[in-house]
């Protein structure tokens, strides 16, 4: 199957027009934004009106505070996170349906920038509660409900925040450093063409179309496949070797020399709330168990029949015919799983199609891969995927 839907899904009506023919879903972001630009400007004004009302508290905040004062004050960032996020979220889907797209890329821009401008008035509070005493910051989280987790998270990063103006500038600088540069990766990569010759037909392929070819049956095709990816990146290394040079000494410069964290990973393993300790138990094991992982190949190249196993055949399957399924087929099969599982996670994956949070088409200038993309509670999750009938797609 050859999804040929390539325009932005905007509204029901055009979403199951454009299902009809593929048959696989599109979503549709109106529960997120109807109209872009102008919900857009109303809700970056609802936004301001709600930061000024913290803003005014700026002076008066005290350890001392009652408990409903500050659960006051942390429920209204909390919905200014909450809108902010909803916002951000129908910027990126929208990007994500097609990187290329210029009004899409223009939009994603402006959002990213209005709401840092936005949330840099509001750091004042962080950087309040992280100061406030073991004491009393007790008493008032003791009062906070749910949002208990996330106030201990934010103290938590106390060792490693910098001043209020330094932390604006980070903000500021990842906007135009760090956000570009993944988003020129992504626009860069996810236009790029591929040609592959499959039982005597050349096709031109996109990234995902492409690696689908890695599960051939055939040695050639998957040798081939590997081949053509490895030839049209090159012919963009300079520019994606350069994209990832920059990255990595952003990440060391403000991690490592800034906020003076013990390791690169230090950073992400006290966003995931992982100590570090865990992780480096983890390493190890797998490091001293690294001869299960290459006796699992051995074993596949015999059953293969590959003789001596390379990176052309790490997926090579261990059955000649391969399985394409169709969509709604996998649609059914991934329902009935859950259900059986649970009835009521049977109900809540049903949502998202139900009320079209899924987009499964393969299309040019898609984002590649798949993910699930949570935006607040109470909202039904979106699922973008790039499928085309494997069973790994399922």
């Amino acid at each position: 199957m050859k999804p040929t839907v390539t325009k932005r899904i905007q509204t029901k009506s055009v979403a199951r027009r454009a299902q009809s023919k593929t048959q696989l879903d599109c979503w549709n972001l109106n529960d997120l934004l109807k109209s872009p630009q102008a919900d857009f400007d109303r809700i970056t004004t609802e936004l301001d009106a709600m930061i000024s009302s913290l803003e005014s508290w700026r002076s008066r905040l005290s350890p001392e505070m009652t408990t409903k004062q500050f659960t006051s004050l942390v429920r209204l960032s909390e919905q200014v996170a909450s809108t902010s996020t909803t916002v951000g979220a129908h910027s990126y889907l929208w990007f994500s349906e097609d990187t290329t797209n210029q009004k899409a890329r223009a939009f994603k821009n402006t959002v990213e920038e209005r709401l840092t401008k936005l949330q840099n008035r509001m750091l004042f509070f962080d950087l309040w509660w992280q100061g406030v005493d073991d004491t009393h910051a007790a008493r008032l989280m003791d009062a906070s409900g749910d949002v208990r987790y996330h106030l201990e998270s934010i103290r938590r990063l106390k060792p490693h925040t910098l001043s209020e103006p330094e932390e604006k500038i980070i903000n500021v600088k990842n906007v135009t450093g760090r956000g570009a540069m993944h988003t020129l990766y992504d626009v860069l990569t996810n236009e790029l063409t591929f040609t592959l010759t499959v039982d005597g037909k050349k096709k031109s392929l996109t990234r995902e179309g492409l690696m689908s070819y890695l599960r051939s049956p055939s040695a050639r095709v998957r040798e081939a496949t590997y081949k053509e990816l490895y030839r049209v990146f090159t012919g963009h290394s300079n520019v994606i070797g350069e994209i990832y040079s920059t990255l990595i000494h952003d990440w060391r410069t403000e991690n490592i020399e800034l906020r003076k964290f013990s390791t690169p990973i230090a950073p992400r393993n006290l966003g995931n709330d992982v100590p570090d300790q865990a992780v480096n138990a983890l390493l190890s094991a797998c490091t001293k168990n690294a001869s299960i992982f290459q006796e699992y190949f051995k074993l596949k190249a015999r059953i293969c029949k590959l003789g001596k196993i390379s990176r052309y055949h790490i997926y090579a399957p261990h059955r000649s015919d391969r399985k394409r399924y169709r969509y709604q087929d996998a649609k059914t099969m991934v329902l009935e799983a859950y259900r059986g599982f649970s009835p009521h996670m049977g109900e809540l994956a049903a949502r998202v199609f139900d009320e079209q949070h899924i987009d499964a088409p393969a299309r040019p200038g898609k984002l590649s891969g798949a993910y699930c993309y949570s935006v607040a509670p109470g909202l039904t999750p979106y699922i973008m995927l790039n499928y085309t009938g494997e069973a790994r797609d399922i």
